[in-house]
């Protein structure tokens, strides 16, 4: 039975009603994960040190700058904000936009910041004046530790490149060819600022997921469940009281095979794996080919029988699924499904559905795990911030996420889940999510709060 409380012959010859059957089996071992991650014991998450503390300081008096770096899988988006709370894009690119202007003497990460700041530079001159001082937030969307740092002027947290090669790295930016980990990303890129002629004040690379978190005044803990999904946890012992962690949760809770439908063995053999992940069954850049998968499968049993014209056409590869167009056949839109009959077509969108919403059920106990050490060490309200395209855009997403968060919240505890929207900006372009929680963190963050740490500097 899907969240939304129905089911289909189909959906139950294909298997996809297990997960929402053993919800209790899936929270109680995605609670091992996360209890277990501090000291490292399988099962467990990572447990990668945000260097940033939940409850942040206030607002600094001075004016300043700010520039936010977005470094994505597949783009590169730079804004500032100004005290006065306005945004604006100095660009967006794709990364294969900055290959060809790179020095190609200098190794692809030197090459691609050195293009990156000269582009900033480019954009905002009167940078390289230092009247106003410089803060920079930096979104690392691939596995880093941090640690807070002063060095040379400039004071925050750098990222160490952490888990290369085990599944941390494996969105294939061409600038990361080469790397190792240990790197400190956050030298270097201090490096080509000062050969920019830049030294900025403040400076704080973090996860997507650790900014998104800071988009939500008070929040407990960020959530992204977009392209791909993860979550922060937060330190309750003495020691590491409300300080962040980065857990990678997403795409290491593996599921019990025996909860894996029809389609997702199908799906997992077209890749050549056993085990498939909590985010590669919920998150935007799996979706199609997972749903693809399913029509396959159910299209060699009496019950999907209706499903087998497009299960043939996506074979032949004749038909491709995208996101935009599942999208567009749940709100009943013009789709590309046109060629097909409508028996075929109702029975896609069913299929659909219950893919959407057993996805949202798995996103759902991401949340929860999200913040459960916290609720189990006395928090009776837990806030979430969440940045969540699949939640934007998918019907029933959000709903049933925030149904199956409420299905197993502990007694006497709520969690309260807020979709946070991108800025859309008049000029074009939008400021993602975590860049809002990136900016709203170092405009609040002194540096006397970052320097606290005796951890060595970058380089």
């Amino acid at each position: 039975m899907t969240e939304s409380g129905t089911t289909t012959p189909l959906d139950r010859a294909l298997g996809i009603n297990r997960v929402v059957d053993n919800l209790g089996e899936l929270v109680s071992l995605g609670e091992q994960f996360v209890s277990n991650a501090p000291h490292g014991t399988p099962p467990c998450c990572a447990w990668d040190a945000g260097s940033l503390s939940r409850r942040h300081s206030s607002k600094p008096v001075t004016p300043h700058q700010t520039i936010l770096l977005d470094m994505g899988g597949t783009h590169t988006k730079v804004a500032t904000h100004n005290t006065s709370g306005e945004w604006a894009l100095l660009f967006d690119h794709l990364n294969d936009w900055f290959e060809p202007r790179r020095d190609p003497s200098l190794p692809p990460l030197q090459g691609f910041f050195r293009v990156l700041v000269q582009e900033v530079v480019a954009s905002l001159p009167s940078l390289r004046t230092g009247e106003v001082p410089l803060r920079v937030g930096v979104i690392w969307s691939n596995q880093i530790k941090t640690r807070r740092f002063s060095r040379g002027g400039t004071t925050g947290v750098t990222g160490i490149v952490h888990g290369y090669q085990s599944g941390g790295y494996r969105k294939g930016e061409w600038f990361l060819k080469g790397i190792h980990n240990g790197d400190d990303i956050g030298a270097l890129l201090l490096a080509e600022f000062a050969h920019g002629g830049i030294t900025p004040e403040v400076m704080v690379i973090g996860n997507d997921t650790l900014f998104t978190l800071f988009a939500v005044p008070g929040a407990h803990a960020g959530v992204v469940m977009s392209s791909g999904g993860n979550c922060t946890l937060v330190g309750v012992s003495e020691t590491e009281r409300d300080e962040l962690f980065n857990s990678e949760l997403g795409g290491v809770f593996m599921l019990p095979e025996s909860l894996l439908s029809e389609g997702d063995k199908e799906f997992a053999a077209s890749r050549g794996i056993s085990l498939i992940s909590l985010e590669e069954l919920s998150a935007g850049n799996w979706f199609p080919s997972m749903v693809t998968a399913h029509v396959i499968a159910a299209g060699r049993l009496p019950e999907g029988r209706a499903l087998a014209p497009i299960a043939s056409a996506l074979i032949a590869e004749s038909l491709s699924l995208t996101n935009r167009a599942l999208c567009d056949l749940l709100l009943d839109s013009d789709t590309i499904f046109g060629s097909f009959s409508p028996a075929s077509i109702e029975a896609l969108r069913l299929l659909t559905r219950s893919l959407v919403e057993r996805g949202a059920t798995l996103a759902g106990i991401m949340t929860y795990l999200s913040v459960v050490t916290q609720l189990r060490a006395g928090e009776k309200k837990a806030l979430v911030s969440l940045d969540s395209s699949m939640g934007r855009y998918f019907p029933h997403y959000f709903d049933t996420m925030r149904r199956c968060i409420s299905r197993i919240t502990l007694p006497d505890h709520a969690v309260e889940t807020v979709l946070v929207h991108p800025i859309e900006l008049a000029s074009g372009g939008d400021i993602s999510v975590p860049l809002q929680g990136a900016a709203l963190l170092v405009e609040s963050t002194t540096t006397s709060s970052l320097a606290s740490s005796t951890e060595r500097p970058p380089g």
